[in-house]
């Protein structure tokens, strides 16, 4: 079996791609790009990072005014409500390193009740210039009271 190969007037094959094909890849191409685009500009605006107080210390003048989730123990006798009582200030602090405690405030309305000493908290927001630690969200998370005893095995087949 033969093939003919066309030939342009001047010598050389014509390409295989023509005017349309063209069109449709370039629109193709503008479209995925736009895609990645935003999918990266979203996911870089919800992105927050998940530190330890010394981690945010560490970082110093380079982590003020990004958005930060803040793990630490609440300092022992460092919790008070503000004068207008619309929000409250604490301190968090690492427990296994001597880092200095961070302040933290907190004007968010819904305080959670078990906010109390020694009690680990999760704190969302920004580091401001003056190394105050200003929260959007306060999360405490609850101490465990499981103990480390297996469940207790019954017989619930039905006697006859």
């Amino acid at each position: 079996m033969a093939y003919a190969v066309v030939q342009h007037a001047d010598g050389q094959r014509p390409s295989p791609i023509n005017a349309s094909t063209l069109k449709v890849l370039v629109a193709g191409g503008a479209i995925a790009l736009a895609v990645v685009y935003l999918v990266l500009m979203g996911l870089q605006g919800t992105t927050v990072y998940f530190l330890t107080v010394g981690e945010l210390q560490s970082k110093g003048s380079a982590a003020q005014n990004q958005l930060y989730r803040v793990s630490g123990s609440l300092v022992p006798g460092t919790l008070a409500t503000d004068s207008s009582g619309l929000g409250i200030h604490f301190q968090i602090a690492d427990l296994t390193d001597g880092a200095t405690p961070l302040p933290v405030v907190y004007r968010g309305g819904q305080v959670p009740d078990i906010m109390g000493d020694n009690i680990e908290v999760v704190a969302e927001g920004k580091l401001d210039a003056y190394g105050t630690f200003t929260a959007n969200t306060v999360l405490a998370k609850c101490p465990s009271r499981l103990n480390s005893t297996g469940p207790e095995e019954r017989d619930y087949a039905v006697k006859a």
